[in-house]
C-alpha cells in the first residue's frame, strides 16, 4: 500500500471508499495511512450518532492501519460495475 493507492473500509457494514494520502511506518510495527474518504456522508452521519450516544467522545479515526484497508484495481471495479449496470439495464427490458 503506498499514497496514491485507492482503498475501501468497512465499519459497520458501511463501505467506504478513499484515496492514501500518506504511509508512515509507527513505533509499533505497524503501517499506518492518512486517507481522503470519498462521499463519506454515511459514515460521518454514524460518527455523529456514535458521539451523541457516548458522551461526546470522537470515534473517528485519523489514520488506519494498514490491515484495515484494502485495495482495489480501480479499472477493475468500475469494469465490473458496468457489467452490473449493463446486466441489469437488459434484464429490465426484457422483463
Amino acid at each position: 500500500m503506498k499514497k496514491g493507492d485507492i482503498v475501501f473500509n468497512e465499519y459497520h457494514g458501511i463501505r467506504r471508499y478513499g484515496i492514501v494520502e500518506k504511509k508512515e511506518r509507527a513505533d509499533d510495527g505497524w503501517a499506518y495511512c492518512k486517507v481522503e474518504w470519498i462521499n463519506d456522508d454515511l459514515y460521518q452521519r454514524s460518527m455523529e450518532d456514535r458521539k451523541s450516544l457516548t458522551g461526546g467522545k470522537n470515534w473517528s479515526l485519523d489514520v488506519y492501519r494498514v490491515d484495515m484497508l484494502k485495495t482495489i484495481d480501480l479499472e477493475k471495479e468500475m469494469e465490473t460495475f458496468k457489467a452490473i449496470e449493463y446486466i441489469l439495464q437488459t434484464r429490465g427490458k426484457n422483463e
